[in-house]
């Protein structure tokens, strides 16, 4: 009968939990949902603390899980059925989810429903997530039918920034794939300065140009001559429409340090919109402590409030709105707060914890 040796025994069991960093790593890796996230640069935000490439980043680094990021197509793939052939002989063993950060979005060379095809033509399994961030109209003006629902069909599941674009997308059959949260915002960059009560014009700020009535704008910006607008053209060209307009500032693109700046000195923000589902804008402005003024339309009711905004049907909403904030400020201030009090519940921490509770359950 073989003789027990305790001290044998321990040196075994204590070699077995001194279990090299490296290794600990792999093991971690294993156990943890792998996930593959395609998202792309948009140049107006690009290295900005906005937009879906930051956001990227803030989840690779904060989600506490291996999350590997391409972003918009690598100079080796220039095509997506190239990418398709290398994610699905060398990379996709390795991974447990694809996530989609600009699903049906117009990006060219980089379209990702073209990348989606081409990766379950080559038995690609693991289930895909897609963010779809394009209101009703512009999916239409830029898809047809056929594209949106074959390229829906693709995926396992689809989130959202706003309630009516999960509507229609639930019109269309879709329900059971949805999922909608909200629009992140960084709390920590964007954030109010103190200023004091003045006697001064009220200042408005205008910025953001996606899906923006320009028409309607200008008639507002009319209406109202004592009130001071600044108006963000970013790479719009509207020198034609408000040049000479005296109480106009026009900005034409600007670094992102300077936006917040004109953001922190302004008193209310404006969004003359045609349709929104999550706006940068509209969260930034939040964050920044400025009350809105915007159109009744879309998701804007997912984001603002009758506490911190004013919701418009016609060019004289705007300018009462305005008006009332004009010969108000205490109300303005009030509204200010309420407004970063509500920027505060769209967080950057509370879209990543949404996310990482999200990829848990489905992965």
């Amino acid at each position: 009968m073989a003789t027990s040796h305790p001290r044998g025994e321990r040196e075994i069991q204590r070699a077995a939990i001194a279990i090299p960093p490296n290794i600990r790593y792999i093991l971690r890796i294993m156990r943890s949902p792998r996930i593959r996230a395609f998202y792309y640069l948009w140049p107006g935000t690009a290295n900005n603390h906005a937009g879906m490439g930051y956001f990227a980043k803030c989840l690779q680094k904060n989600l506490g899980f291996p999350f590997f990021c391409f972003c918009n197509l690598p100079k080796d793939y220039p095509k997506p059925v190239d990418l398709a052939k290398y994610y699905a002989y060398f990379t996709s063993p390795w991974t447990d989810g694809l996530f989609l950060m600009e699903y049906l979005s117009p990006i060219g060379n980089a379209n990702q429903e073209e990348l989606v095809l081409n990766l379950r033509k080559r038995k690609v399994h693991q289930p895909m997530v897609g963010l779809v961030h394009l209101p009703e109209g512009l999916l239409l003006k830029y898809w047809t039918m056929d594209h949106i629902r074959s390229a829906l069909d693709l995926i396992d599941h689809i989130v959202v920034y706003g309630s009516s674009l999960a509507k229609f997308l639930d019109r269309l059959g879709y329900g059971a794939k949805l999922k909608q949260t909200f629009h992140y915002v960084d709390t920590d960059y964007y954030h109010p300065k103190e200023k004091p009560l003045t006697d001064q014009p009220l200042k408005v700020i205008v910025f953001g140009m996606l899906l923006r009535n320009t028409p309607v704008l200008k008639q507002i910006v009319l209406q109202c001559p004592q009130v001071n607008f600044h108006i963000c053209a970013g790479m719009a060209d509207l020198k034609s429409t408000f040049q000479g307009l005296p109480n106009v500032v026009l900005h034409e693109y600007m670094p992102e340090p300077e936006l917040l700046n004109k953001l922190q000195e302004a008193d209310a923000s404006l969004s003359v919109l045609e349709d929104t589902v999550g706006s940068n804008s509209i969260v930034a402005g939040l964050a920044c402590g400025l009350p809105q003024i915007v159109s009744d339309v879309g998701s804007i009711r997912d984001y603002c409030s009758k506490e911190n905004s004013f919701f418009c049907q016609d060019p004289d909403d705007y300018v009462k709105a305005i008006r009332f904030l004009s010969q108000n400020k205490d109300a303005c201030q009030n509204m200010g707060k309420n407004a970063r009090q509500r920027a505060e519940e769209l967080s950057l921490p509370k879209s990543i914890q949404w996310f990482k509770n999200f990829f848990q359950t489905i992965l």
